[in-house]
């Protein structure tokens, strides 16, 4: 069966927008807002510029240690709203037209609302040294750019798409900068990439084709609606509500990033960065819990009958978008300089999940259900634009602040937004400083928040998810920074 296979496609799809497909950090939804301090960026020299733009390593002149740590809480909330009818959960009607009877006409319009308020550490540590002086330095950074956990009440009207999400990506990457003269450098890096991810959800059988054929087999002779593009009317029923789960996700990948910088002794300097994609393989096991009479007992007689729980490997297969980052800096005086950078995110890039799920308790052979399933779900993300700038400032010489200000352009469509990538036009804001105790060691201190402006979907795919959505996300973190 591929019921809970297609569903899981698309829940792994919605997280995609929200913390698997952003490829820069500070890019949207529960990703960890910043790598490296407030300062750290694709146009600055610190050891974080392994992940921002490894070129910027080329200018370092001392060996450096650049560590961190801090906390993101995160608010979602969503309120959906039915534009469809449907009829009552506990209908048994598959095909259309429906009596008068089986109609649940209090369903449609708004659902109570729904919120989680997610709390995640971050951390990074980076590290830099000068092989050749003046010249050549290279470098080596661990750090988890993606991190999130959702929990959503299990009975909310949000559940058909995610119930529990727990993610997390941490990247190992070791990379090197070339100064070429003095103020030209060039650098790349190549990151492996361990990726881990959970999920729960209810899933809905009316969208599954396979079964709708199957049940339509003169074997058992139940004409319906099922499919795709199954109407509301036949969907969230109770008897096909089934719960899933996939756990023990678990992702190897490579991705690699090349850049280039250009600085005019310090007086103004601009940098370009590219981020190469990744193959993500997620492979856990995925229980699906079958324990309906419809399902284990009442259709035994025509050849359909499941166990109560099934039980299986399942993995799923993506490809991470590619990432352009022009960034660059101008020093206005010796108290001031200001920095910005435009990203061009490549979402277009993800057209498909692939999803392969294999259990001897999936087949039903006499309704022509193997036990293995490949299933193909496109999509249409649009490309990204995320504008950035910071105007830094030192009142004293060992004190440096920075104000940060930016803004990230949505993705997902809104036939494809849901719970689980909560997404719009986001607006991003922070404040920072760091503070040279003496020539060999500084401390930093970040805040930074974001928000999405109050997105309303009327649009979602088969009313889905339709409805209000909102999300705030803070990060607290600090930094210390040590020369040799």
């Amino acid at each position: 069966m591929k019921a809970h296979v297609f569903r899981w496609v698309v829940a792994a799809a919605a997280i995609a927008r929200g913390f698997l497909w952003s490829s820069e950090a500070r890019a949207s939804g529960f990703d960890s807002p910043f790598i490296g301090s407030a300062q750290s960026g694709p146009s600055t020299r610190d050891a974080a510029a392994l992940h921002y733009n490894p070129a910027q390593l080329g200018f370092l002149e001392r060996t450096e240690l650049f560590a961190g740590a801090g906390i993101i809480i995160a608010h979602a909330s969503y309120q959906r709203t039915r534009l469809g009818e449907y009829q009552t959960p506990y209908s048994l009607e598959f095909k259309l037209p429906l009596s008068e009877a089986h109609m649940a006409r209090g369903k449609r319009g708004e659902a109570p609302e729904v919120s989680t308020t997610p709390v995640a550490p971050i951390g990074d540590l980076f590290f830099a040294v000068p092989i050749i002086p003046k010249r050549l330095v290279v470098g080596l950074g661990v750090y988890v750019p993606y991190a999130a956990a959702l929990d959503f009440p299990e009975d909310g009207a949000q559940a058909y798409r995610v119930q529990d999400v727990l993610f997390s990506a941490a990247y190992v990457t070791a990379g090197a900068g070339l100064k070429l003269d003095k103020r030209f450098s060039i650098g790349a890096g190549v990151s492996y990439v361990l990726g881990f991810a959970e999920l729960s959800m209810l899933l809905d059988f009316a969208s599954q084709a396979e079964l709708g054929r199957a049940l339509a087999s003169p074997r058992i002779g139940q004409p319906n609606e099922f499919g795709p593009g199954a109407p509301t009317e036949v969907r969230e029923l109770d008897v096909l509500s089934r719960p899933f789960s996939f756990t023990g996700g678990v992702s190897h990948g490579v991705s690699f990033n090349a850049g280039v910088a250009f600085d005019d002794r310090k007086r103004w300097g601009v940098g370009f960065t590219y981020q190469h994609g990744s193959s993500m393989n997620f492979n856990g096991e995925f229980k699906l819990d079958m324990s309906d009479d419809f399902f284990t007992q009442d259709l035994a007689p025509q050849g359909l009958q499941y166990d109560r729980l099934v039980t299986g490997d399942a993995e799923l297969s993506f490809s991470l978008p590619k990432r352009m980052t022009l960034g660059a800096y101008a020093t206005l005086s010796e108290e001031l300089r200001i920095d910005g950078f435009v990203s061009y995110v490549m979402y277009s890039d993800v057209d498909a999940f692939v999803v392969t799920a294999t259990s001897p308790g999936l087949a039903q052979p006499e309704v022509g259900l193997g036990d293995t399933v490949v299933e193909r779900l496109d999509r249409d993300w649009n490309d990204t634009i995320w504008v950035e700038a910071s105007g830094r400032y030192r009142p004293i010489r060992r004190l440096q602040t920075s104000v940060t200000v930016g803004y990230q352009s949505p993705a997902p469509p809104e036939r494809t937004a849901d719970v689980i990538s909560i997404d719009g036009h986001r607006l991003i804001g922070g404040v920072g400083a760091a503070y040279e105790l003496n020539s060999r060691l500084s401390l930093s201190g970040d805040i930074r928040l974001s928000g999405i402006i109050t997105q309303t979907v009327d649009e979602s795919d088969y009313d889905l998810a339709n409805g209000t959505y909102d999300l705030f996300v803070a990060a607290i973190g600090g930094h210390i920074k040590a020369l040799f």
